[in-house]
C-alpha cells in the first residue's frame, strides 16, 4: 500500500513527493539518547501524529552516562532505566505511537564496530518500515560522537533497503536572539516579586546552557560567586548583565545624592536583579549588595570586559550586539533541500516532553512562561537528504 501523508501545509515540504495513498504515512525518529527527540523533532512529530501519521521513536542507548540533574529521580545505577521511562513519557506527551530503546552504551556508538551498528539500524528500519526517518545531521548537532555515528548509520542502512526511504537531518542554525532580552521583557511586564526558588534558578541555568549549545540563543553565560558584603551591582554603572540568584540573598540599596544609603528591598534565591537597567538602557538605579555569600547565574549580550571597570566611570562597548555574536539564522530555508517547520501549535506538547526528561532538565512546565519559551522552541529546521 502507498502512504497517505498528513494534511497540514506546514509539513508538506517534509514529505516531498509522497502522494496520498491507502495507509497513513509512517514517521520514525531515530536518535542516540533519550531526550534527543525533543529538540530535534518534538514539535514536528507531534504535528504529524495529530494529523494521522503513524509515529515511532527509537533511541540507540539508554543515556546512562548523562547528567543527573535531580538526585530524587535517579542514581548512577538507576539512570538508564529512569531515562527509558522518561522517553516513554515524552513520547506519550508528543502523541507518538511506538517507542523502542536499545542499550548499546552511552558514548559507545562511535567506538563500536560500525558494521554492527549499521546492521542494527537496518533491522530497526525494516521492522518499523517508515516512509520518513528523522535523525541528527552529520555534525551531530554540536559534534557529539554518538549523534554523528547514529546519523551515518541511518544513511548506510538506507542503502541496504529494498524500499525507498526519505531521510531528514535535524539542524540547529545559530541565532542572534538573546534569552536575556526575552527574560527582561517578561520580568518587567509582571509583578515585582520573587520568581521562584534556587531550583528554578538552576533549571533556568540548565535550559540556558542547552539553548546556547544548540544555537537557539546567543547569550554569554557564566556563574559568579560574591562574598558577603560585596557589590553584585553598583548604582550608576552601565546595565550590561542580568543576575538570577542561585543561592544566598542580596539587599537592594539606594544611595542618595548626599551619600546616604537606604535598603529598599531584599531578594532571595530564584529572584532576578538587574532587569530594570537592561529594560530602559539606563545606568543602574540602585546598589545590589550580597547579604551573605551569594552565587548568581549571569546572562549578558556580550562577553565580559575585565578592563571596563566598575561604577559610574565603567566603560561599555557602543554596539551591544558585538562583532563576535553569530548572525541571525534565516527564517527561510537556506536552500531547496532545507525546510523550516513552525511548531507553535505543538508547543505545549513539546514542553511537556521536555519536562518528562526530569533527570536531565529538572524543569517545571509552568515555571518559565510561554513568551520566553516560544521564540526558542517553536521552530524546527531540517535538511532533506533524500
Amino acid at each position: 500500500m502507498t502512504p497517505r501523508p498528513p494534511s497540514p501545509d506546514g509539513l508538506a515540504a517534509l514529505w516531498g513527493p509522497l502522494e496520498p495513498g491507502e495507509r497513513p504515512l509512517r514517521v520514525l525518529g531515530l536518535f542516540a539518547h533519550p531526550d534527543d527527540e525533543v529538540f530535534c523533532v518534538g514539535g514536528t512529530i507531534a504535528l504529524a501524529a495529530a494529523a494521522g501519521a503513524e509515529t515511532a521513536l527509537v533511541s540507540l542507548t539508554q543515556g546512562d552516562a548523562g547528567q543527573i540533574r535531580d538526585s530524587a529521580v535517579a542514581t548512577r545505577r538507576t539512570l538508564g532505566a529512569t531515562r527509558v521511562g522518561e522517553l516513554e513519557a515524552a513520547a506519550k506527551a508528543l502523541g507518538v505511537g511506538a517507542v523502542e530503546c536499545f542499550d548499546l552504551g552511552d558514548g559507545n556508538l562511535a567506538r563500536m564496530p560500525y558494521a554492527d551498528l549499521v546492521v542494527l539500524v537496518r533491522e530497526v528500519l525494516q521492522r518499523h518500515a517508515p516512509d520518513v526517518v528523522v535523525t541528527f545531521g552529520d555534525d551531530g548537532g554540536f559534534g557529539h560522537p554518538d549523534h554523528m555515528a547514529s546519523s551515518r548509520a541511518v544513511l548506510s542502512a538506507r542503502e541496504q533497503l529494498a524500499r525507498p526511504l526519505r531521510v531528514l537531518h535535524a539542524r540547529f542554525p545559530a541565532h542572534d536572539r538573546l534569552l536575556v532580552d526575552l527574560l527582561v521583557e517578561w520580568l518587567t511586564s509582571r509583578e515585582r516579586e520573587s520568581v521562584g526558588t534556587a531550583g528554578f534558578g538552576n533549571a533556568l541555568r540548565l535550559f540556558a546552557d542547552g539553548s546556547s549549545v544548540l544555537g537557539f540563543a546567543a547569550d554569554h553565560l557564566h556563574v559568579q560567586w560574591f562574598p558577603a558584603g560585596s557589590f553584585v551591582i553598583e548604582q550608576g554603572e552601565p546595565a550590561t548583565e542580568l543576575f538570577c540568584i542561585l543561592s544566598g540573598s542580596v539587599d537592594i540599596v539606594v544611595e542618595d545624592a548626599d551619600g546616604g544609603l537606604r535598603t529598599v528591598d531584599t531578594a532571595y534565591a530564584g529572584a532576578f536583579v538587574g532587569q530594570d537597567g537592561l529594560a530602559t538602557n539606563r545606568p543602574r538605579n540602585a546598589h545590589v549588595i550580597a547579604r551573605d555569600d551569594v552565587t548568581c547565574f549571569v546572562l549578558s549580550p556580550r562577553g565580559r570586559d575585565l578592563s571596563a571597570g566598575r561604577g559610574t566611570s565603567a566603560t561599555v562597548a557602543d554596539d551591544p550586539s558585538g562583532s563576535d555574536r553569530p548572525g541571525p539564522a534565516a527564517d527561510d530555508p537556506d536552500g531547496e533541500d532545507d525546510v523550516v517547520v513552525d511548531v507553535h501549535a505543538a508547543l505545549d506538547q513539546k514542553i511537556a516532553a521536555l519536562v518528562a526528561h526530569r533527570s536531565q532538565y529538572a524543569l517545571d512546565a509552568e515555571l518559565l512562561p510561554r513568551q520566553v519559551l516560544s521564540p526558542l522552541l517553536s521552530t524546527e529546521y531540517f535538511t532533506v537528504v533524500g
